[in-house]
């Protein structure tokens, strides 16, 4: 492992020097040999960024899916390695899962898992041939994978799309005021009928299904608010280009990268220290990454390398998907426009992925104070309330938004011109949206009725979110703070909304304890499994340690931390 440290260390000190000499944006050329030189040097130094970041993911997903193991998240209070990795490490829920279930695929494929780590397979590729190298195949697959493109590889595989990578479209339709009270109602009840952590864009496809069962919609018309480009067309234009360029000899070919590998740890807290210190290595390729990506797609650098589009380069060259990039060369864009949040992303005051939220919703002066707010918020709370800033906004504005994978939005146009055909008469995106809320409300208001029982009123006060501060999971139990074997009462003070997860096996499991009053006077206690003590083992983040004790005697009594540990919201 210190080997293969120090080769990263040297290559991004490297990559660091030659980033630093592009400054913020490149100039423009005319002459094509100079623009096909300059997309050259940086494909190079881009790829040899995402080498060296991949390697570390490698070793960040071992460590993710080791926390998998026997509960283990849990121990340091959180009910899933998606949660942990976005409160604890700064990284995305969802990035944080891919890279556990890829870890956990590869430990059965020890040749891939192998190859992966030298840098001599991409993680990318590693995913597509996982299901079919196994046992003997392993080796085979390896030499086709790094014979094949993604795409040729996925076909030969036929490895289904990945989820995760589908592209996403932005709905937003005025809403007239009196109207208003219809779309809120249907969002309401579409919440009771899926889930109160259902997704906006969850509910609206729920509107849009219960249209579509008992209205047809008619013939695709030239009427549809979004537009796709037909999917086969492009496939076909990136197997010419791949064959055109024989599949990009004359790119710079980079020298693999060995990647640090996880120590195998079982202890959760020494696992938790581990992954920081991981992932403070990530941050500083992370930064380089961030800046030299951003001049490459301003730049178009991928046309003169011969590739269909960014999203194509970055699956090719970076196997990456597009979006990852996307969100990373958003965030760097942000941080020029916005000095403050970068200062405070450098200073630690913030995590990664707090500044992303940050830079999604917040603009000018605002950004000082949700900077302040973000130091003493999970990010979880932090989503909700800057969520609940740009709902209220929006309303102000007699606006509707949301945004919808592909699939979802298909769904949503087949329902607006079912609503079109019954209405015979052109309808807004606006007026789509009543008519499919009013219809929902029609069919589900007497059937989705529900008794007024007291757990119902908590989960309500505490807006149906399990109230352990970083959980993103749904309320369905109540806790009695104070339990009635020991004279608890059931008095609203003294219970608290949590998901199954976090009352059976944190609370009840020992893990955890709670204590006060609800829902603005709770103190947590983290950790109580811990068989040791932090200064006894040099191997121990200290900051992480003293994180657990120190919320056992945090109290949320007003200020700035109320939303945090009381409502998450």
């Amino acid at each position: 492992m210190g080997e293969a440290c120090t080769e990263l260390d040297a290559r991004l000190e490297a990559v660091a020097n030659a980033a630093a000499l592009l400054g913020s944006r490149l100039p423009r050329v005319r002459d094509p040999a100079l623009g096909r030189w300059m997309a050259h040097a940086i494909d190079a130094l881009l790829r040899n960024i995402s080498s060296g970041h991949g390697g570390l993911d490698v070793a960040i997903g071992e460590g993710l899916d080791a926390l998998t193991v026997g509960r283990r998240a849990m121990d340091l209070s959180y009910s899933n390695v998606g949660d942990y990795a976005r409160e604890e490490l700064g990284i995305n829920a969802s990035t944080a899962v891919k890279m556990a279930r890829l870890a956990r695929r590869l430990q059965d494929r020890p040749l891939v898992r192998e190859a992966v780590r030298r840098g001599e397979l991409t993680a990318r590729k590693a995913e597509i041939i996982a299901p079919v190298a196994v046992g003997d195949d392993q080796a085979r697959w390896i030499l086709v994978a790094k014979a094949e493109t993604v795409r040729s590889l996925k076909v030969r595989v036929k490895a289904p799309p990945d989820p995760d990578d589908e592209e996403w479209v932005n709905l937003c339709a005025e809403i007239l005021p009196e109207k208003r009270p219809v779309i809120d109602e249907g969002l309401r009840l579409a919440g009771v009928a899926i889930g109160a952590t259902a997704t906006k864009m969850q509910r609206v496809n729920a509107w849009a299904q219960e249209r579509l069962s008992t209205h047809a919609a008619p013939a695709d018309e030239h009427a549809d608010d979004v537009l796709f480009s037909s999917e086969d067309d492009f496939e076909a234009l990136k197997e010419r280009l791949e064959q055109e360029n024989r599949q990009w000899a004359g790119l710079a070919a980079i020298d693999p990268l060995k990647a640090v590998q996880f120590s195998g740890e079982i202890d959760p807290w020494r696992i938790d220290a581990e992954l920081k210190g991981l992932v403070e290595k990530r941050r500083c390729w992370d930064e380089v990454f961030g800046h030299v990506a951003m001049l490459f797609k301003t730049s178009r650098a991928w046309e003169p390398l011969g590739f269909a589009s960014f999203g194509h380069y970055c699956e090719e060259r970076l196997g990456m998907a597009e979006r990852t990039v996307a969100q990373r060369i958003a965030l760097e864009r942000s941080l020029y426009r916005i000095p403050l949040l970068r200062r405070a992303l450098r200073e630690k005051r913030i995590s990664y992925e707090k500044a992303r939220i940050i830079a999604r919703h917040a603009e000018g002066e605002e950004v000082q104070g949700w900077i302040e707010k973000a130091e003493t918020m999970t990010c979880v709370a932090l989503r909700r309330a800057m969520q609940a800033k740009d709902e209220a906004q929006m309303c102000a504005r007699g606006t509707f938004s949301v945004w919808m994978t592909v699939s979802v939005a298909e769904v949503v146009k087949a329902a607006f011109r079912a609503a079109r055909a019954a209405a015979k008469r052109w309808l807004s995106a606006g007026e789509c949206l009543v008519a499919l809320a009013e219809h929902f409300v029609e069919v589900w208001r007497e059937q989705l009725k529900q008794v007024n029982t007291l757990q119902r009123r908590i989960r309500a006060r505490d807006k149906h979110f399990c109230q352990v501060p970083g959980c993103s999971r749904a309320a369905v139990h109540a806790h009695h703070i104070k339990p009635r074997s020991q004279g608890g009462s059931d008095d609203p003070s003294n219970l608290i909304s949590l998901c199954a997860a976090h009352h059976l096996h944190g609370i009840h499991g020992g893990r955890m304890r709670v204590t006060g009053a609800a829902p603005d006077e709770l103190i947590w206690e983290f950790g109580l499994r811990r068989s040791y003590a932090a200064g006894e083992d040099p191997k121990v983040d200290c900051s992480s340690a003293s994180r657990l004790t120190e919320l056992g005697a945090l109290t949320s009594r007003g200020g700035a931390l109320s939303s945090t540990l009381a409502s998450s919201g």
